[in-house]
């Protein structure tokens, strides 16, 4: 009996670190393909991610070449492209239910702000998020501020995050807008950084940090530019090019673009 006991710990210590060896080795494409996915059914848009790197033993990670597409009834390229992002992680966290990260700073992102009809893109992409069918249990208004979003205290099976702080840099934005047909107006957003997520509450599920990431942009965007009225300006001096029988909608964005 014992000897059969001793057989069956020995099987399951050898699938155990069987199973450790291949996460190791699978961690970085497990990581990549989880956050396509999860991004594709949270944001309603298509979702790309070339390569993640987790250094598990060093706390550190990167992606490289991430994109987010525009949701439904939007036709500028994407809504937000991402050359790469660097994490400082916590190792002994790493497997934990809340995980600490130190860093997390986010380059070279490019980001095309569009608005027709329907509204803006990014006011669409936070719709899709809050009417999101896998995460409408107890999830927080995306509308809400960062530190709002950050108390919600409904309870949630998935792992959790502290975010210490969150630096988004060296971001430029294309305004896409109907009445300027294929021409953009394009300008630099100012930095955008955030400290202390989750700590007050515990973590933030990845829901959440997708929430308050996006909320931090859409609100930096309308803070840095009234797009509303920059389309209602663009309309009257469309308007007075085509009364003096004028044909230069150059000339329009570069008026535009001095406001910046």
């Amino acid at each position: 009996m014992l000897k059969k006991i001793i057989w069956v710990l020995l099987i399951l210590i050898g699938i155990g670190i069987a199973g450790a060896l291949y996460l190791k080795s699978n961690l970085d494409e497990i990581v990549r393909k989880a956050i396509i996915s999860y991004g594709r059914e949270l944001t309603q848009a298509t979702v790309e991610l070339e390569e993640v790197k987790i250094d598990i033993k060093k706390g550190k990670g990167e992606l490289e070449d991430f994109v987010l597409g525009n949701p439904a009834k939007f036709k500028s390229k994407y809504a937000l492209k991402l050359e790469e992002a660097h994490l400082v992680i916590d190792p002994v966290t790493i497997f934990a239910d809340t995980v600490i990260v130190e860093d997390m700073v986010f380059e070279d992102i490019e980001i095309y702000y569009e608005k027709n009809e329907f509204g803006t893109n990014f006011e669409a992409l936070k719709n899709n998020i809050n009417s999101a069918k896998a995460y409408s249990s107890g999830a927080t208004d995306i509308n809400t501020d960062a530190q709002a979003s950050q108390q919600n205290n409904n309870p949630s099976p998935s792992k959790k995050f502290i975010i210490k702080r969150v630096l988004l840099s060296g971001t430029e934005v294309e305004v896409v807008l109907s009445v300027l047909g294929k021409e953009e107006i394009e300008f630099d957003l100012p930095d955008i950084e955030l400290t202390n997520i989750g700590i007050d509450n515990g973590g933030v599920t990845p829901e959440e940090l997708t929430k308050i990431l996006l909320s931090a942009i859409d609100k930096h965007l309308i803070t840095n530019i009234d797009i509303d009225k920059i389309d209602s300006k663009i309309t009257r001096e469309l308007n007075r090019i085509q009364e003096k029988n004028e044909d230069d909608i150059e000339e329009v964005i570069d008026q535009i673009e001095k406001l910046f």
